[in-house]
Order: structure tokens, then C-alpha cells, then sequence
């Protein structure tokens, strides 16, 4: 699948050529990709498929009430980047996310389709009965087939999918999430409803009670279950772990901000700095405050007591399975590296370790560009090979990183993704993928060599790396 977040790289995607027999299109928002999305995108490549097209999904990113009326805009189901992974496993070809602005929503119906009906040469337009874009929602299904006849396409509706009463929609799993009913979101998901984000450290009590938990960092614009007690699973690379999760505020300590902890299982490796997935299975109770630790030492007990049962139940007849995340991390190893800012007088310092030399290095861009920016949830639509030779190895890793850090100076874009697909002596080829995007955070200008040395042991590669700021 190729994802693009402009409509004149379509040109350069293979098979939308003048010659091509055209494609066929759908669009949306798509929050969550649920059962009701996943039978409208089933329908649109089944039909590429039969029509020896291509599969077109054009969607957007911010959703466009987070740019209309920002004060009532939805919590976010899926970031882009889990959007696109399940856009991925459905089959499409080819992801168009564009940038959601005020100017998007003021261009006429059509002129927006005028550019659509240009870049992807679309012969069937699938929309749901309710359908409407454009400036004041003008390109409703009837404009739209009048369009039609013009622009050369067809336009065909697709009912949505009831559950009951009433249709599969984003809101009403959202509506489901916010009270805690994560079971039936997730029947309507068609998969667990989950959090993914970076494990930070945090008071670390789970140590002191017994149950060390993994701490997640959490987007605030993420529909998250309400506070509460569930069982989950907790996705690290590819590995799937049973575990048990607090949402909430910790009335037994501090009543402080709202976090996500997670109690794996029988798990005892280092996971701080890994990016972690955890999906909800089901409710086990609301999160109350313990006047006595030892009884919440004893409902933690039983909490993880009951969590096993269910979550062993779960393993022999699933209801789904996340799709793994592409880019950074490799299939198949559970975190093969980490990173953390360390503190530095002047600039700012990182320390990576990586399971083998091509982790660290990916790790060590990863790290750079989270000082830079929030890449949690982000979707690489720009791509750059990178071939290096350099003396040693330690010269090769500050290169590797003064060349990303190059291409963002001359080209605007934050790398989110990286596969190093050859490291060998002093020699690297990677390949890069980035959005066009500017610094959030530090400016970093470039890194260094201050106390540069890479270490192995029996756990991997390590290195701490300060950059000039």
C-alpha cells in the first residue's frame, strides 16, 4: 500500500498513469475504522479488484471538526498512523491523507472533486447515504452524481451497517468508551479498542506494592475508557502479553493527572522508552480509593486473578488482533530498542541501546526527532534512501544523524519512520520516511561527538548522544 498526502504525488504512483483503467474511490474521515468503514472499504477494493483498478481511500487528518468547531471535537478513536495500518490489512492500494484546514472546507464541491476526479482518474465514487463535502456541505449525494456526468465517474451508496437499532458509528463507540463498556466497542470495532504510546516512567509504586506496571504516555485528543480496572492485553512489537490496567487518577495516593498503567504478567524486562500497545478486553471494576495498602496490595491480587481467567479465555477463541505497527520497530522483536533524555548542561543528551547495531541506529533517529516533535501516532508519506560510508562506526552514527537532520533543513521534513535495511563495517543503506512538518519542540541543530562511544554486552548496543541545540 502507498500513502500520500498530496494529490499531486499521484502522479508518480504506479498505475495512475494516462493509460490506466482509473480507480476506484472512497472518503472520509474514517476515525476508528470500524465494522461500518471496514464493509464500505471491503466494497470498494472488492470492486478494483473485479474492474482491474485500483483501491483509492482519500481521508483526513486533523478530523475536520477538530478545524470547525474545535469545541466539540471528538476524541480520536485512532491516531493516522493506526488508521493507515488498518487501512493496510483491508487491502487498499492507496491512502490519500491530506491536511484538514479552513481553506479545505471553503473550496466549492466543485473544485475539490474537479482535483480528485485529475490526480486519481476515480471511475466509482462509494459514499454512505449521508454523505456531503465541500463548502457548506454543498457536495451532497445528488450534486455529487450531477459532478458525475462531467468529471466521468459514478457515483454509489452504501447503507450503513445496524447493530441493533442503530448504526455502527464512530460517536457511538465513543459514547461506549466513555463508559467503560469496552466490550461492546469492541464488538462494533470488529477489534479491542487500544492506547498506544511511549512507556514513560512514573512514581514507580507498582514496584513497591509488587505489581510494577508500564506506565503510558498518552495523546490528550485520545478517546480513552473510563477510569477503571480492565483486562488487557499489552502489545509490545509483535508479542502479545496478558496483562491488567488502572485508568485513572490514583485516589489512593494522589488523585493527579490521568494516566494508563499496565501490570504485565510475568514480565520482567526493561520496556521504559518502548513503544506499547494495550487493547481493552473487558472491565473488571471501577477505580476506588484503599484507606489500607494492604488491601489494595489484595485487590490488585485479585484483580490480576481474574484478569489471567478472562484473558486465557480470550487467547482460545480471539476476536481480533491489533495490526503491528510499520516502521520503526521489527517484526517479531518485542522492543528491540530504547531511548531516554538524559540531563546535560547545555545542549540535550540521549541514551539508546538497541538489541543489534541497526536497532540502535534507528532508535538513536527515533529519540532525536521525539526531542523535536510529538511523532506518537504519525505516518511517514515522504521517503529518502540513505547510503553511508564513514571510518568507524561511532562516525557512521553521527553522520547517519546529521544527514536526517539535513534533509529536515532543506526539505522540511520530520522522519517518523525508519528501516535500516543494510548496516555492515562502516557502511549503512537505510531508508527514511517523513512528513513535511516543523521543529514543536527543540531546535536541534546538530549531533556531536561529545563523549561519544559505543558499548556492547550481553544485552546489546548502547551509546549516549548529546546534540547542539
Amino acid at each position: 500500500m502507498i500513502v500520500i498526502d498530496d494529490l499531486d504525488k499521484a502522479g508518480l504512483v504506479d498505475g495512475l498513469g494516462d493509460k490506466s483503467p482509473g480507480t476506484v474511490l472512497t472518503i472520509g474521515a474514517f476515525d476508528g475504522v470500524h465494522r461500518g468503514h471496514q464493509a464500505l472499504i471491503g466494497q470498494v477494493v472488492a470492486r478494483a479488484r473485479a474492474s482491474g483498478r485500483r483501491s483509492v481511500v482519500v481521508t483526513f487528518h486533523p478530523h475536520p471538526a477538530m478545524v470547525l468547531a474545535p469545541e466539540r471535537a471528538p476524541r480520536y478513536l485512532t491516531t493516522p498512523g493506526e488508521k493507515v495500518a488498518l487501512l493496510e490489512g483491508l487491502g487498499v492500494d492507496l491512502v490519500v491523507l491530506l491536511p484538514f484546514s479552513r481553506k479545505m472546507a471553503s473550496t466549492p464541491a466543485r473544485e475539490f472533486m474537479a482535483s480528485l476526479a485529475h490526480n486519481l482518474r476515480f471511475r466509482e465514487l462509494w459514499v454512505g447515504t449521508d454523505f456531503a463535502l465541500g463548502r457548506g456541505r454543498e457536495g451532497d449525494v445528488s450534486r455529487l452524481r450531477e459532478l458525475g456526468h462531467d468529471l466521468g465517474y459514478e457515483v454509489y451508496l452504501f447503507d450503513p451497517l445496524q447493530e441493533g437499532e442503530e448504526p455502527v458509528s464512530s460517536s457511538r463507540i465513543r459514547a461506549l468508551l466513555a463508559e467503560g463498556r469496552v466490550e461492546q466497542a469492541s464488538h462494533l470495532l470488529g477489534r479491542y479498542p487500544s492506547l498506544s504510546g511511549e512507556v514513560v516512567y512514573g512514581a514507580q509504586r507498582g514496584h513497591t506494592l509488587g505489581f510494577p506496571t508500564a506506565n503510558l504516555e498518552v495523546r490528550p485528543e485520545r478517546a480513552v475508557p473510563a477510569n477503571g480496572v480492565y483486562a488487557v492485553f499489552a502489545v509490545l512489537g509483535s508479542e502479545r502479553y496478558p496483562a491488567v490496567a488502572n485508568v485513572g487518577v490514583r485516589p489512593s495516593f494522589d488523585n493527579g493527572n490521568r494516566t494508563v498503567e499496565t501490570h504485565i504478567f510475568d514480565f520482567t524486562q526493561e520496556i521504559y522508552g518502548c513503544d506499547l500497545v494495550v487493547e481493552f478486553v473487558a472491565r473488571l471494576r471501577d477505580e476506588r480509593r484503599f484507606e489500607d495498602i494492604d488491601d489494595l496490595v489484595s485487590q490488585i491480587a485479585r484483580d490480576s486473578e481474574t484478569a489471567r481467567n478472562i484473558l486465557q479465555r480470550e487467547l482460545r477463541e480471539p476476536r481480533s488482533k491489533q495490526p503491528v505497527t510499520r516502521g520503526w520497530r521489527r517484526v517479531g522483536v518485542p522492543c528491540p530498542y530504547r531511548y531516554r533524555e538524559v540531563e546535560h548542561t547545555a545542549d540535550r543528551a540521549l541514551r539508546v541501546w538497541g538489541r543489534q547495531l541497526p536497532d540502535l541506529f534507528a532508535g538513536a533517529a527515533r529519540g532525536m526527532y521525539s526531542l523535536m516533535a510529538d511523532l506518537d501516532g504519525l505516518v511517514a508519506t515522504d521517503w529518502r534512501r540513505v547510503e553511508l560510508q564513514a571510518w568507524d562506526r561511532e562516525t557512521l552514527l553521527v553522520d547517519w544523524l546529521n544527514e536526517l537532520l539535513f534533509l529536515t533543513e532543506t526539505e522540511e521534513l520530520m522522519f517518523v519512520e525508519c528501516i535500516v535495511e543494510s548496516l555492515q563495517g562502516d557502511k549503512l543503506v537505510a531508508r527514511a520516511g517523513g512528513i513535511k512538518a516543523q521543529p514543536t519542540k527543540a531546535y536541534i541543530k546538530a549531533a556531536t561527538f561529545h563523549n561519544l562511544a559505543l558499548t556492547q554486552d550481553e544485552t546489546g548496543w548502547s551509546v549516549v548522544l548529546t546534540f547542539d541545540v
